[in-house]
């Protein structure tokens, strides 16, 4: 279990409790369907999701809770962040755009999104507050990892990036569709901003990877 603990200056707080092997998009049958939630309302193009399998968007449906409590801050609020994962705590004081990133990638990557599932091993190994060149790191590592069990199955493989430029394109994608749907719902720009943040990730890898990637050789 990953708990994130967001404490403001004015004696707010808000606590989510993530279990990383869980799904942070599971419907509830009793529950009314907001419209900016309605699978149906800005589809990303080619989803993958059967028609009639479910009403919401899982992406979408995964930050609902975070939308539901930071809809009414600002982007650049200072929030004290406490996250408690595998008996190691790790604290910080960032703005609340940073601080919602962090738990916004976590939570979509556990949903049952097509494209955001494929992220679901940075999930299990997740770190808090990554900056460009550490998710760097773990997205090639991921990627490289996932080949080289793809080949020990007998199945085909890349020993390029190229299925890693595809998935952030793909990430990419849906990230503006998200966008759209999250602006029916935002009060003000907290939660919107950071997934702007996750968006200029994948833009930034998609279009410069290889040079990223030679920041990387010293080390």
């Amino acid at each position: 279990m990953i708990v994130y603990t967001f404490i403001f200056k004015d004696g707010k707080q808000f606590r989510f409790e993530v279990d990383e092997e869980g799904d942070t998009s599971v419907e509830s049958p009793d529950q009314p369907v907001e419209e900016w939630l309605k699978l149906e309302n800005g589809k990303c193009d080619g989803c993958g999701i059967p028609e009639g399998e479910r009403k919401t968007c899982p992406a979408a449906l995964s930050i609902q809770p975070i939308l539901a409590s930071f809809g009414g801050r600002f982007s650049h609020e200072t929030v004290k962040v406490i996250v408690e994962m595998n008996d190691v705590e790790v604290h910080g004081s960032m703005s609340t755009q940073n601080a919602v990133r962090s738990l916004m990638g976590l939570r979509l990557a556990l949903s049952a999104c097509p494209v955001m599932k494929m992220l679901r091993p940075m999930a299990r190994f997740h770190v808090p507050f990554g900056g460009m060149e550490h998710s760097l790191f773990r997205f090639v590592g991921m990627h490289l990892i996932s080949e080289h069990l793809r080949r020990e199955k007998g199945h085909s493989s890349n020993q390029d990036l190229s299925g890693l430029r595809d998935l952030i394109h793909r990430l990419h994608e849906v990230n503006q569709k998200l966008a759209d749907r999250i602006r029916l719902g935002a009060e003000r720009d907290a939660t919107v901003n950071s997934l702007v943040v996750l968006d200029t990730l994948a833009s930034i890898l998609k279009m410069d990877i290889d040079s990223s990637l030679e920041k990387l050789k010293p080390y």
